[in-house]
């Protein structure tokens, strides 16, 4: 088979395909060094940045504070509830009230130690606000909506089968201890689970003992319906353990479960 002759023209031609696809090397290395100079700009930005202080284009103080990492906890407080003095009593609140009430939210130049130190005091005088804000009509219906979003977490209980969480206090005191979180089905406390990767380490007097309670009572269809106790029962090849839970000798206290066994004529050993 004759070998096919592409000839001079066909060798142009490929050439100048060469020319439109590939660019000049000085044109690449050029390129090279813009993109590489917009990425390292980048980085250099979003190091410099501090996430715990988000940039919000609108909103005012308020819708500032409540994105602030801890703080996921916290819904926003209706400024009317605020500017009510009557719900201020016994809250010494007066020189930050002008900050609350404020409508621009902080920006990037103005966050600084200062404000860091700022939003100690805040934070505690806004928070003894908000345990008497979601009491209110309008402070449950926001709480609502962040129960039935999972914010504040769901029971590690197996048997309560991812029950979502209610936040609640241990004490009406603050600093007594961190916000506990309570599951209705085996209605225990728990300490809250990390929100998006953030720790929620918000005082426990912030939401108050009655919370959950009040909770649950006007939004009764939000409290599982429980007919039986879910417990776990530990089994011995598949029988109940004498003494245990499921079994029907089983007593919490040590002493009556002596008894019975002595009743059934059983050894044990007391301690």
């Amino acid at each position: 088979m004759d070998k096919m002759d592409l000839g001079d023209d066909a060798d142009i031609n490929f050439a100048e395909n060469d020319e439109n696809i590939m660019p000049n090397e000085g044109e690449l290395d050029e390129q090279e060094l813009i993109d590489g100079g917009d990425n390292q700009q980048m980085e250099e930005n979003d190091s410099e940045s501090d996430h715990r202080f988000p940039y919000i284009e609108e909103g005012g103080w308020i819708h500032w504070f409540c994105k602030l990492e801890g703080n996921e906890f916290f819904v926003e407080i209706d400024e009317d509830f605020i500017r009510n003095k009557v719900n201020l009593i016994g809250i010494k609140c007066k020189s930050y009230l002008p900050k609350l009430l404020s409508p621009n939210a902080p920006t990037e130049n103005s966050v600084n130690e200062d404000l860091e130190e700022e939003l100690q005091g805040i934070k505690e005088v806004y928070g003894l606000i908000h345990k008497r804000f979601i009491t209110t009509s309008k402070g449950l219906a926001l709480m609502r909506e962040k129960y039935l979003n999972g914010v504040f977490g769901r029971c590690p209980r197996v048997v309560c089968d991812k029950q979502v969480l209610i936040p609640v206090g241990l004490s009406e005191d603050l600093k007594y201890s961190k916000v506990k979180v309570y599951c209705p089905i085996c209605c225990q406390v728990y300490k809250p689970s990390r929100h998006k990767g953030r720790s929620v380490s918000l005082d426990g007097a912030y939401f108050g003992t009655s919370f959950a309670q009040i909770f649950f009572m006007n939004y009764p269809d939000l409290k599982p319906k429980i007919k039986k106790e879910k417990v776990y029962i530990p089994k011995l090849y598949g029988f109940r353990i004498f003494g245990m839970v499921g079994s029907k000798y089983y007593c919490k206290d040590k002493e009556e479960l002596y008894k019975k066994m002595d009743e059934l004529n059983i050894s044990h050993e007391e301690e």
